[in-house]
């Protein structure tokens, strides 16, 4: 366990690497993204501290045992808290109890799924926009509109067409 401090743009983790590591974020913001075949940027989540500390995880590759899918970046100078998975799971031999943090990991990993899923399936632009902004109003203070459009798959125009409706 360490911290850790990234500059804005940072690599924290890189896509083809193994998920062999937990992050809590104490300051800063982080993002995920990939870049498709055409070259183009794709933003597939964001992470801002709360109240109790966001935690920076690649879930799905990790358990789908399969190089990371995605690169996670700072946004801005950020402070990590990073736990070695492998050290974890030898506590839990030792501390049943320890389990729970695996736990603690995967409920809000899944929230943050679920959440995302309802927002990426809605119908149009207003619905998308208006779901982030419900589930997740510090990405519209953190993040560029750009990179939020991304996430959201619309154009930047759309967004800031919509957000002067909102």
């Amino acid at each position: 366990m360490s911290f850790k401090r990234y500059r804005r743009g940072e690599l924290i983790f890189k896509v083809g690497e193994r998920v062999d590591t937990i992050a809590l974020l104490v300051e800063g913001a982080v993002y995920s993204d990939f870049y498709d075949e055409d070259g183009n940027q794709r933003i597939t989540s964001f992470h801002c501290p709360l109240d109790s500390g966001e935690i920076v995880f690649n879930y799905e590759d990790y358990l789908q045992e399969r190089p990371s899918q995605k690169s996670y970046k700072a946004f801005g100078d950020s402070l990590l808290l990073l736990l070695d998975i492998s050290a974890v799971k030898v506590l839990y031999d030792r501390f049943p109890r320890f389990y729970q943090l695996e736990l603690m990991i995967m409920q809000p990993n899944l929230i943050h799924a679920l959440k995302n899923i309802s927002i990426l399936q809605a119908r149009t632009a207003a619905e998308k926009i208006a779901l982030l902004k419900e589930h997740s109003p510090k990405t519209f203070q953190v993040f560029p509109y750009s990179y939020i459009a991304s996430f959201l798959g619309i154009h930047r125009n759309t967004l800031n067409a919509v957000l002067t409706t909102l």
